[in-house]
């Protein structure tokens, strides 16, 4: 179990705040069902969460979305159930960040991710080849509904996959495109160490703790990240029994309290206010609470 730890902590050692919360976010609404053996996304929870977000989360609207599926492939631990939840999961991520011109390359690349993660959980000394025979495969069987209008687009970005696949089984890699770039990860580490951008080093880092190599990292909320890690843990042998999110919460609720509060947020958990100010028409609220610190911008309305 270590290695799914390793592999979960390692994920965080990137100086990509947003990447960071989404893929805390996203461990927090996660749900074990012991009854149908599966770990899925509780939607409600995530929809509070996200508006949470808005109101504290980093803006960066070049994130790539694919290690933010992470917590729900590790979570797993049957491969097409993890696949229908990071598909899923995907798409909602799509139309948050209105990326839906890369509605495709997402799909098939979370599909690959799963694919790859999996492979290597239950077997972490599956060879290059191998892996990428197993990926194609998958992709060769995929199939999702779509609308009518959109089913050529998808075949053809499936054969494209297809196509980019076999480009890294003969070594003549391809990263133009977001699934040449995952790929060009597993390059990076069974064929030529390569420098890649910051969140696809994450997905490197994050599959090269499943494979044992020991990831050396200083993480600031440290204990937080693990007792996170635990819990994946905890999911996967169905030993939480967790209830789905039945709340209501809104942010700006935190605007009636005053510095020195403490209560019980049904997103943020116990959090003391430490700070609230106004500045040029915003006012900021920052609470301090086990997950962290979470500024608060509230734009003042007339």
């Amino acid at each position: 179990m270590n290695n799914i730890k390793n592999s979960f902590i390692s994920a965080f050692d990137i100086d990509n705040k947003l990447l960071k919360e989404l893929i805390i976010i996203n461990t927090k609404c996660l749900v074990d069902d012991k009854i149908q053996r599966y770990v899925y996304v509780d939607n409600f929870r995530l929809k509070d969460e996200l508006i949470y977000h808005k109101y504290y989360g980093t803006k960066n609207d070049r994130i790539n979305l694919l290690n933010i599926i992470l917590p729900a492939i590790l979570a797993n631990t049957n491969e097409k159930k993890s696949e229908e939840e990071v598909v899923s999961l995907v798409k909602k991520y799509i139309l948050f960040f209105k990326k839906e011109d890369e509605t495709f390359d997402y799909i098939i690349s979370s599909v690959i991710y799963n694919c790859i993660i999996h492979t290597l959980l239950y077997n972490k000394n599956t060879d290059y080849i191998d892996l990428l025979k197993n990926i194609k495969n998958r992709i060769i069987e995929f199939s999702i509904e779509v609308e009518k209008k959109d089913i050529v687009k998808f075949q053809m970005k499936r054969i494209k996959t297809i196509k980019i696949i076999d480009c890294y089984i003969y070594l003549k890699p391809d990263d133009s495109s977001i699934v040449g770039k995952l790929l060009f990860v597993l390059y990076s580490i069974y064929i030529e160490d390569k420098k890649l951008e910051e969140t696809f080093e994450s997905i490197k880092k994050s599959i090269l703790s499943i494979l044992g190599e020991k990831i050396e990292y200083d993480l600031e909320n440290m204990d937080f990240i693990v007792s996170l890690s635990d819990y994946i843990i905890k999911l996967r042998k169905y030993s939480i029994s967790k209830k789905t999110y039945s709340g209501k919460s809104d942010p700006r609720s935190l605007i009636s309290l005053n510095e020195k509060d403490e209560i019980i947020d049904q997103i943020l958990g116990k959090i003391i206010v430490t700070s609230k100010r106004f500045e040029n028409n915003i006012l900021k609220i920052t609470v301090n609470s086990k997950s962290g610190v979470y500024n608060f911008l509230f734009k003042k309305t007339n």
